[in-house]
């Protein structure tokens, strides 16, 4: 399925998880978006990166595989919406994406709007007992040597050992490194990824996620296929293991009925 604007072309998979498969600045000719087949099981214990990952996913609600009792037993590798039908209605220069299962219903909606992607997320609860729950936007960027990322309204960046970094520019593929940041949201955030080719900013407040994300790697990961790419994850809790955040007290919990809404922009400038 395929929106334009005339400025940006999205293509998203509605039969695959509605994967966004294609971000293009029509302007430049640039996607943004890492690009793959579309391959892998919809099986409870499918894993993500069995496939070599690419696209643009939801992870919900969880992004590592884990046990948890409240869900009845083993989450999948990067959540239960990747790699499963999803419902799509296109609507002008947007559409409208829709994940029902028996335990909850998510929707994302996504509306072009000159250089802007505006995306409204909603999430609701169907069963009779309350759902701990995180969400990552995992948007997997196509990158080049030299770009950086810009941000304001966070706080610090950390490394899974708690250690305090700075991310510096984009190395190339034969550098060999990988590995995955958080940093908490301070108000008003703003995460770029920019170079001579162009700049992709994500904009959210704390309200809708109040950590984000930075995967990358520079060829480092997994040891025998390689990725080359970065990922600006707006999320809702700094753990990848839903089992992790419930321990520790980050998970967010979803009670009988409820609807919980959220929304953040991107922004295509070359």
């Amino acid at each position: 399925m395929e929106v334009s604007n005339g400025v940006l072309r999205l293509r998203t998979a509605p039969e695959f998880g509605a994967r966004i498969t294609e971000l293009t600045d029509l302007r430049s000719g640039r996607n943004w978006i890492v690009p793959g087949d579309l391959k892998g099981s919809a099986a409870e214990g499918a894993s993500y990166i069995e496939e070599r990952p690419s696209g643009w996913d939801e992870c919900f609600p969880t992004v590592a595989a884990c046990e948890m009792h409240a869900w009845g037993g083993g989450l999948r590798d990067h959540g239960a919406l990747w790699g499963r039908a999803w419902t799509c209605n296109a609507k002008s220069s947007g559409i409208v994406a829709t994940y029902e299962d028996p335990r909850f219903v998510f929707r994302r909606s996504l509306r072009l709007a000159g250089e802007y992607v505006i995306l409204r997320y909603s999430l609701t609860e169907r069963q009779s007992s309350p759902l701990p729950w995180l969400w990552s936007q995992h948007c997997l960027l196509a990158c080049r040597p030299g770009e950086r990322i810009v941000a304001s309204g966070i706080g610090p960046w950390h490394d899974s050992a708690g250690k305090e970094v700075s991310p510096g520019p984009v190395l190339p593929a034969s550098a060999g490194g990988a590995g995955k940041f958080f940093a908490p949201v301070e108000g008003r955030a703003s995460v770029a990824f920019a170079g001579d080719g162009g700049l992709i900013e994500f904009t959210w407040d704390a309200a809708s996620a109040p950590w984000v994300g930075l995967w990358f790697s520079y060829g480092g990961w997994p040891l025998d296929n390689p990725l080359y790419q970065i990922g600006i994850e707006p999320t809702s809790a700094p753990f990848n293991p839903l089992s992790e955040a419930v321990k520790r007290g980050g998970a967010d919990w979803l009670e009988t009925g409820e609807t919980r809404h959220w929304q953040c922009r991107i922004r295509i400038i070359i």
